[in-house]
């Protein structure tokens, strides 16, 4: 009977985000291309001549880039944002599933990273956050990290690689089509093999919990209590591994 009840439940809030789509693949594509070039721009030739660029300054960047697309042409095609679940009509459940997924994605996570570097023997590259993080001694040395993966990265990425992304794809090709494709995308767009196949598995996680409860606000919490329960462990030098 219960399990019934969330089926249907998911069935009625598929239907709410269903058909809303308004952009297709070519769009996707185009502003995936145009968030990178215009981010090139701005950090490897603009930035330069008018100050000295960091690390803080790119991610800030990336993200306001992603965001701005991203509401510029799902705008201009005349999606609703609230439709599409940016909605705070019932955050309080949005938020207790964003950290029910959010936890169970982080266990995922630490555990495919066992796996590839004591039985794949694959070393992790550096990052300038995991380097910022791992160096810093005091908490304000680590709240811009903490921002930039725990806040800002989960609003931008959701907004583009589930939101943007996954719902033409899952037109097209149903759910796992969807949730496959733009977990692809989601993966290689973070240029890190030692990732991937964990984004893989996180990009999955998060799209299901997107198209079950029809809330984005649900998959940003669970994204971001991913990324600030890695950033905390490595600040108390808590191996992730």
């Amino acid at each position: 009977m219960i399990l019934m009840c969330f089926y249907n439940l998911i069935k009625r809030v598929r239907k709410m985000i269903y058909g809303r789509v308004v952009w297709n693949l070519k769009v996707v594509l185009s502003i995936h291309v145009l968030r990178l070039v215009i981010g090139l721009l701005l950090v490897r030739v603009l930035y330069p001549l008018l100050f000295t660029v960091t690390p803080f300054m790119i991610e800030i960047t990336d993200r306001i880039v992603v965001v701005g697309l991203v509401c510029l042409t799902v705008g201009k095609s005349g999606g609703d944002f609230r439709k599409l679940g940016l909605s705070l009509d019932h955050i309080r459940v949005n938020i207790l599933q964003g950290l029910a997924v959010g936890l169970i994605l982080l266990a995922v996570s630490l555990f495919s990273e066992k796996i590839y570097t004591t039985m794949l023997f694959i070393t992790p590259t550096d990052h300038p956050l995991v380097a910022q993080v791992e160096n810093a001694t005091t908490w304000q040395q680590v709240i811009p990290p903490l921002f930039l993966a725990g806040v800002l990265a989960p609003l931008a990425e959701e907004m583009l690689y589930r939101l943007f992304t996954f719902l033409p794809m899952q037109e097209r090709w149903g759910f796992w089509g969807g949730a496959i494709g733009s977990s692809v995308v989601f993966a290689m767009m973070h240029f890190n093999l030692y990732w991937f196949a964990e984004m893989m598995v996180v990009g999955m996680g998060l799209a299901f919990v997107y198209n079950s409860t029809g809330s984005l606000i649900s998959a940003m919490i669970a994204h971001g209590v991913i990324n600030t329960g890695k950033i905390l462990m490595l600040f108390f030098g808590i191996s992730l591994v």
